[in-house]
């Protein structure tokens, strides 16, 4: 590294080395001149390289500190980072407290008609990809001629802190799946985002453990539909990361969504194999090894990368754009085929002797699984009485295997006809026991039964100490997602995810003790009614769907705090209203009833029409904004109720 060179920093001074200032921005082009990166250094080898630096009759001042100062109706609370664009604070807002993260530009940049009108894409471009796995812009404004974005605050890690080295290949499958999933909104709105790399992948953890990804930073994002040389990069200027462009953003080639798709590769290789495809001593070199070398496979660097994913990165890196995949979808179902365990060997056809009655004879019938002790078995003659035993002997691939089973489901010549099937009937095993399960299980795989003589299991009792818990969680599991995680209707998210992690934790406890047969089952329906309000309540536009059939205003309330954006809310109400005919109509009489009684000074006779008209189209969000504020103004001036 030359780090003991001065370097000429984009905010005026000179530095001794290259992480001196955040806001550095640095670089050298194939042909010796200046190039620009927005952005922090990607991990690897360092390419800043030194300059000359030109004279200066005085160095910049060193700009204030923000904290405590206002942005609109957001007060900053402390500093989050630093970037080649802008600073990143934390702030609240000054009468409900929701958090939000506001990107201000660099002072010394705001004077550069070109670096603001680039940050001011970058709002543009967000504005436009709306995805859970791309961060939300809230708002755009201006103070003392520095222009700022709101966004939504994220708490985790960044995937440059996040990786300490390779990682397990079914990790990093997943978060690239998330990755494609986020390029391929932007693509579909025509904008390649031209800088991803570990900086800009964001992650969020969820209760579960599993990572949310969240990309970030569209300050160099190019729209494609965009008229030629309307924001564009200037000739012989690149902008982007060296380790992470495409050949053609090395060159003169045309960049597009592919471009994303080849950093996307790059991206998976480093996570996969703790290094980038390509790396040197200066960025000249790096961009050689992308326009003219070949990446070592990634499984010859890392044993535990299977072949199959090696491939899919190595396609992902193709030099031509059309040798490589052609859109995030394609790239994110080929990672995910790549870990998909072979395909199982098939299983011979399962047959079965129908036990008669009487003098009758066996009849031998063709069948399938269905689940795990369920059975259809094809017959064209009438079958057994539905809801009757019948004695069957299972011919299994281990041996053969008596049993009762019960007659579930009858399937016609008419109904299979139409369903494009045999007719015949469908069976239940009676026989639930774990000894039975466990010689059915064996026989099925192919293990014949051993020669001696099995005796009964002897069941586990049950355990008293897990009983008393299972009785609170069957009462909770008798009524809705709230009652699931003893929650009340206006709780807040994270309240919710509180909550579902507690009862989790309470349950996983339970699976440690010596269980009955009966209280686990009970234990794993708890678990799956957990996960299912967690699911619903833990989601802003699932739970605001949910809390509107319930007529749950406050629950509203708190997904709108929480983040949920109008067109979110439009959208959710189109559902709503789809399912439930006729409540936007009865909403707008009583909003007019109400509007008139309003303004005869009749509040209380209002406020009791506006909150009818809220119950009936509870998502309507002109009707919860006027009843909200008739509420404040009534209950300001009336006697507490």
């Amino acid at each position: 590294m030359l780090a003991q060179s001065p370097l000429l920093c984009s905010c005026g001074q000179l530095h001794s080395n290259a992480e001196a200032c955040p806001t550095l921005m640095r670089g050298l082009d194939l042909n010796g001149g200046t190039m620009l990166y927005a952005g922090t250094p990607p991990p690897g080898p360092a390419f800043a390289q030194p300059v000359t630096p030109t004279p200066m009759s005085s160095p910049t001042p060193v700009v204030p500190s923000l904290v405590g100062q206002e942005f609109g109706r957001f007060r900053v609370v402390r500093e989050l980072g630093r970037g080649g664009m802008g600073t990143v604070f934390l702030a609240e807002h000054t009468l409900i407290q929701k958090r939000v993260a506001i990107k201000v530009l660099h002072a010394h940049l705001a004077q550069a008609p070109e670096l603001v009108a680039r940050f001011l894409s970058e709002a543009r471009t967000l504005t436009l990809v709306q995805h859970e796995n791309v961060v939300t812009l809230y708002d755009l404004d201006s103070r003392d001629g520095r222009p700022y974005l709101v966004m939504e605050y994220l708490e985790g890690d960044s995937l440059a802190s996040f990786a300490r080295g390779p990682m397990a290949p079914a990790l990093v499958v997943d978060l690239m799946t998330q990755v494609c999933d986020a390029l391929g909104a932007a693509h579909a709105h025509g904008i390649v985002h031209r800088d991803l790399k570990p900086a800009n992948v964001f992650l969020v953890p969820s209760p579960s453990g599993k990572q949310r990804v969240k990309l970030l930073d569209f300050g160099i994002a190019k729209l494609l539909s965009r008229p030629a040389g309307e924001m564009t990069t200037e000739v012989g200027v690149l902008l982007g990361t060296p380790e992470f462009m495409a050949p053609e953003q090395c060159g003169d080639g045309i960049v597009d969504a592919r471009s994303d798709l080849y950093a996307a590769g790059v991206l998976a290789y480093l996570l996969l194999t703790g290094q980038v495809p390509f790396y040197g001593r200066t960025a000249a070199e790096i961009l050689v090894g992308h326009l003219q070398k070949e990446p070592v496979p990634p499984h010859e660097l890392n044993p535990a990368v299977p072949e199959a994913l090696s491939r899919v990165l190595l396609r992902a890196l193709a030099k031509r754009p059309e040798h490589r995949f052609a859109s995030a979808a394609e790239l994110r179902t080929a990672l995910e085929a790549s870990l998909a365990p072979p395909p199982a060997p098939t299983a011979p056809p399962l047959t079965a002797l129908l036990r008669g009655k009487g003098t009758q004879a066996p009849v031998e019938l063709k069948g399938e699984w269905v689940g795990r002790s369920g059975l259809f078995f094809q017959l064209a003659t009438p079958p057994p009485e539905l809801l009757s035993d019948v004695a069957l002997v299972l011919r299994l691939p281990g041996g053969e295997l008596p049993c009762t089973a019960q007659v579930v489901r009858h399937v016609t010549a008419e109904q299979a006809q139409a369903w494009n099937m045999s007719p015949g009937f469908g069976v239940q095993l009676r026989d639930s026991s774990p000894a039975f399960q466990a010689q059915l299980a064996q026989l099925r795989s192919g293990t014949r039964a051993a020669p001696t003589a099995t005796t009964a299991a002897i069941p586990t009792p049950e355990d008293a100490q897990a009983e008393a818990v299972l009785q609170g969680f069957r009462r909770r599991l008798a009524g809705d997602p709230y009652a699931v995680l003893e929650l009340p209707r206006d709780a807040t998210l994270e309240a919710v995810r509180t909550a579902a992690q507690r009862a989790r934790g309470a349950l996983e406890l339970l699976k440690a003790r010596p269980l009955s047969e009966n209280q686990r089952a009970q234990v794993d329906r708890a678990l799956e009614r957990v996960a299912g309000a967690l699911h619903t309540l833990g989601h802003v536009e699932r739970r605001v769907e949910y809390d509107a059939t319930l007529g749950n205003v406050e629950g509203i309330e708190r997904c709108l705090a929480a983040g949920l954006t109008a067109t979110m809310l439009e959208q959710c109400r189109r559902r709503f209203l789809a399912g439930n005919t006729g409540r936007e109509g009865r909403a707008a009489v009583h909003r007019l009833s109400g509007d008139a009684l309003a303004s005869v000074g009749r509040l209380e006779e209002a406020l009791a029409a506006y909150e009818l008209a809220v119950r009936a189209d509870p998502l309507d969000l002109e009707g919860l904004k006027r009843w909200r504020f008739l509420r404040a103004r009534v209950r300001g001036s009336a006697a507490p109720r």
